[in-house]
């Protein structure tokens, strides 16, 4: 993909990792936003980013979990893709599909319950990280699910359909063999 760099050392599920320039220009001006606090810059910075990343290295798990060899993940401004061999089914499609949610709902949920429990958010330099990685993670994350292509999910919405037609698959092969 054109105006990607990779990221030399890290290796997500096997996948190699990419980040477009305008990410990087992105960070370096909220940076020099925050240039009074460069500490809370980098924890913002790297929250903010980290939902991008933290959803597709769910798709990359999902699929290398399903047995697809996962090739790449592509970090951008806003968005990010995961490049992995294609499924031999709409179902495993699905599956992947959930992945990047499920990843996000595994770090938001449990932040959102420490920062409604505990004193958390008012910790300093932890503020944008439960912001971030806790709320607005889980915004993204339903989002990401409305049933409205390229969001993820016009594809994992197909699951329920198929998991219903599999069950009624079953139960009808169990009447034929006079089975309950």
């Amino acid at each position: 993909m054109n105006g990607y760099a990779r990221i030399r050392k890290p290796r997500v599920f096997g996948a190699r990792v990419y980040i477009h320039w305008s990410a990087l220009l992105v960070g370096a001006g909220l940076f020099l936003l925050c240039i009074r606090t460069p500490l809370l810059a980098v924890i913002t910075i790297v929250s903010y980013f980290g939902i991008i990343f933290l959803h597709e290295a769910g798709h990359a798990g999902f699929a290398r979990r399903m047995g697809y060899r996962p090739f790449a993940i592509y970090l951008g401004v806003i968005h990010g893709v995961c490049d992995y061999e294609e499924p031999y089914s709409h179902k495993d499609e699905a599956i992947v599909a959930w992945g990047g949610v499920a990843a996000q709902m595994m770090v938001a949920l449990p932040l959102i319950a420490l920062a409604a429990t505990t004193p958390l958010a008012s910790v300093r330099g932890l503020g944008p990280v439960v912001a971030f990685l806790g709320y607005f993670n889980l915004v993204f994350a339903l989002l990401n699910l409305v049933p409205v292509a390229p969001l993820d999910g016009a594809k994992a919405w197909a699951l329920i359909p198929i998991a219903l037609a599999e069950r009624r698959h079953k139960a009808q092969a169990a009447r034929r063999s006079g089975k309950r």
